[in-house]
């Protein structure tokens, strides 16, 4: 079934789920989850994943919905979380790069919650290795100033800097005064391109997806690189 849009429900859904997280409410309210979200989820996995496919022969996607997919699940892991809100509060999919979690892997991640919808582009965890690998390119001359190129375009394009800073200091094994200091100070690195509601309604979300995806392509193959 191609992409039709996403339901106008969808982000009402979030705003109600976020004052009633209960699985009382939730069991009563799940048609609207699945008409809404879940199923047009599903549609924009196939289309836009074949779409992405184009950019990368190897990229990973697919429909399932017990987690191990694209499709992030609604139900949260609160075994050894205090907070035992059961439900997320948002629609998770993403679409991965290489062999290791997909969390911790180059990779292109949709999103929609009660206020915001937007793409992402990037990695936003690196696990111990990368991280290693990521300060010492971007510590280096020549690697380093490319990845500050690639972030300064796609800011002017409208894909600012997703990520926080994870540290307050450079890595002591850097200078204090490094030239790309901000960048050292990172655990994980993106951007993406916030979207108008009304944008998610539309069959050409996918199109329009796929286009952002193709301007993140230089900061994805940086960090591939990496990887």
């Amino acid at each position: 079934m191609a992409f039709k849009g996403f339901g106008p429900l969808g982000q009402q859904f979030f705003r109600e789920l976020g004052l009633n997280n209960g699985r009382a409410w939730f069991k009563e309210h799940r048609f609207e989850y699945e008409a809404e979200l879940r199923d047009p989820a599903e549609a924009f996995i196939a289309d836009l994943g074949d779409r992405l496919s184009g950019l990368y022969p190897d990229i990973r996607f697919d429909t399932r919905r017990n987690g191990a997919g694209s499709l992030m699940r609604i139900n949260r892991d609160i075994r050894f979380s205090p907070d035992k809100r059961p439900y997320k509060e948002n629609l998770g999919i993403i679409f991965w790069l290489g062999e290791g979690k997909k969390v911790e892997s180059p990779a292109f991640y949709f999103h929609v919650d009660a206020d915001r919808c937007f793409l992402y582009g990037g990695q936003h965890v690196f696990p111990k290795e990368t991280l290693a690998r990521y300060r010492a390119s971007a510590a280096d001359d020549a690697s380093g100033r490319r990845l500050v190129a690639v972030l300064d375009k796609l800011d002017s394009q409208g894909f600012p800097c997703f990520e926080e800073p994870a540290y307050k200091r450079v890595p002591r094994d850097y200078a204090a005064d490094h030239a790309r200091a901000d960048l050292l100070r990172y655990s994980g690195m993106g951007v993406a391109r916030i979207l108008e509601p009304a944008a998610i309604l539309h069959p050409d979300l996918v199109t329009a997806c796929a286009d952002d995806a193709l301007r993140m392509k230089p900061l994805v193959d940086w960090l591939l690189g990496i990887n």
